[in-house]
């Protein structure tokens, strides 16, 4: 397995390692998606986020103007490929949960007459966010809040945040500190206070206290509760920094399982994972060599180590062309008998239960029409979704003649929706072995697998021709 990288430390042994079971090998990391992204509003709340955690942060100004503007500079984040980006700074307390000086992690956004706007990714429970236009100052109108939104707290930024992260295709979570709880007051003059940058206007707070020297009491206990609230959730995002690429699939985020015999791969094989991965915006795929493919089985493969070596050298070659995580598993190398996908796909979901509706299985067209001679296809097709890419001469016209009558004949009403928009992969390992006989390299191949297949005699590599 590949080293953590740095950034996940002590916390990453646990995830990396997370599809291991007594009975099962771990997966081999072949690139590790990238850190997540912190967003906080507030000047303030990023600096208590480097103080207290670990994870790259920068500061947005505080509303959805400001967060949709930090959307559209992209090319400005210091994390150009964020696994997960995570909205972190203050918000005020509407329910009886919501205490001052602690964090809490959403897990809805709510609309402010109490209809759910977004659920968050990855959140079995937690608490309901509503975004309002401006500070809720009085209890009474906390009161009101609550009741209308059916919310546990409110903030400035939590809806376009949400619109933001799932137009950009990236997995996001919110965590907030309580600055304020439902029974306090907010001082009217604090609506002031902070500049579009995020930054604290000191003048004007100094100008509001000369006028009104009790409001120091007010700001002190703000001053107390916000840096409890800001330690706390700084520590919870950096529990989020924790999450691995499988942590973050399920349904609208999926797990691409890319199978084969993979004998031997090849760019194109990486290449369209890649392209599958941007189109499903999945946070994590798996490539997965069969042991014995069913449905090749007159033409037997390489032995599996060696297709398993082929492919770590295949796709780890071309890490930069895979916007997040991609894993190696042996999980069908090291069950007997031939590699059905129902059951690797019911092994994953033993493994990971979180990952049930989630699952998207890459597949060419060639394949997918002969999906009705795949052991148990009904039932893979129940639990898993195909990702169809178009393979020649078939084009994408054809393909969705053809998955519209599956669809009419099957009962699988969403078939069409399975091909992606993806140029067609127009490779074939039948072609790359019969040059490496004749004694040729074949075009396609890296370097790595190029060398796998020499040092290990491949395909008729260096015998008599």
């Amino acid at each position: 397995m590949i080293a953590a990288p740095p950034l996940l430390s002590s916390c990453a042994a646990a995830t990396l390692g997370g599809m291991a079971t007594a009975h099962h090998a771990p997966d081999e990391i072949l690139k590790a998606a990238e850190p997540p992204l912190v967003f906080c509003p507030l000047g303030f709340e990023r600096r208590a986020c480097m103080r207290f955690g670990k994870l790259p942060v920068i500061t947005t100004g505080p509303g959805p103007h400001a967060i949709a503007r930090a959307f559209a500079e992209r090319e400005r984040w210091p994390v150009r490929e964020p696994r997960l980006v995570i909205l972190l700074g203050l918000a005020g307390g509407l329910g009886e949960s919501a205490r001052a000086g602690q964090s809490v992690r959403v897990a809805a956004v709510a609309d402010q007459d109490g209809s759910v706007l977004f659920e968050a990714p990855s959140v079995e429970s937690g608490a309901r966010v509503v975004e309002v236009g401006s500070i809720v100052a009085s209890p009474a109108d906390k009161r009101a809040l609550a009741m209308r939104s059916k919310a546990d707290i409110c903030d400035l930024e939590s809806r376009a945040f949400a619109t933001c992260a799932r137009a950009a295709g990236l997995p996001w979570a919110i965590v907030r500190g309580v600055g304020d709880d439902a029974r306090s007051s907010l001082p009217a003059e604090m609506a002031d206070f902070v500049d579009e940058r995020g930054e604290t206007r000191l003048p004007r707070v100094v100008a509001a206290l000369a006028r009104r020297p009790s409001l120091l009491r007010d700001l002190l206990r703000i001053a107390r509760d916000s840096r409890a609230a800001m330690r706390e959730a700084a520590f919870e995002a950096d529990a989020l920094g924790c999450l691995d690429g499988l942590d973050l699939c399920g349904p609208g985020s999926p797990l691409l399982v890319f199978g084969g015999s993979f004998d031997p791969p090849h760019a194109r094989h990486a290449t369209v994972l890649a392209e599958a991965m941007r189109e499903l915006r999945a946070p994590a795929a798996m490539v997965v060599p069969a042991a014995i493919n069913p449905l090749k089985a007159g033409t037997p493969p390489a032995d599996p180590e060696a297709r398993l070596a082929m492919c770590r050298a295949n796709f780890a070659g071309a890490v930069s062309d895979f916007p997040s995580e991609v894993r190696l598993s042996r999980i069908e190398i090291d069950r007997p008998g031939p590699s059905y996908t129902i059951d690797t796909v019911l092994s994953l979901l033993e493994r990971r239960p979180a990952l049930a509706g989630g699952i998207r299985f890459l597949v060419g067209d060639d394949a997918i029409r002969r999906i009705e001679s795949w052991h148990r296809w009904r039932e893979l097709l129940a639990l898993a979704t195909p990702a169809v890419v178009v393979r020649p001469p078939s084009t994408r016209a054809s393909v969705l003649e053809f998955l519209g009558g599956f669809a009419a004949t099957t009962g699988f009403a969403d078939a069409r929706s399975w091909l992606l928009d993806v140029p067609p992969v127009d490779l074939a390992s039948t072609g790359i072995r019969a040059s490496v006989a004749r004694g040729t390299r074949p075009e396609g191949l890296s370097d790595g697998v190029w060398r796998e297949i020499a040092a290990r005699g491949l395909y008729g590599f260096g015998g008599d021709r």
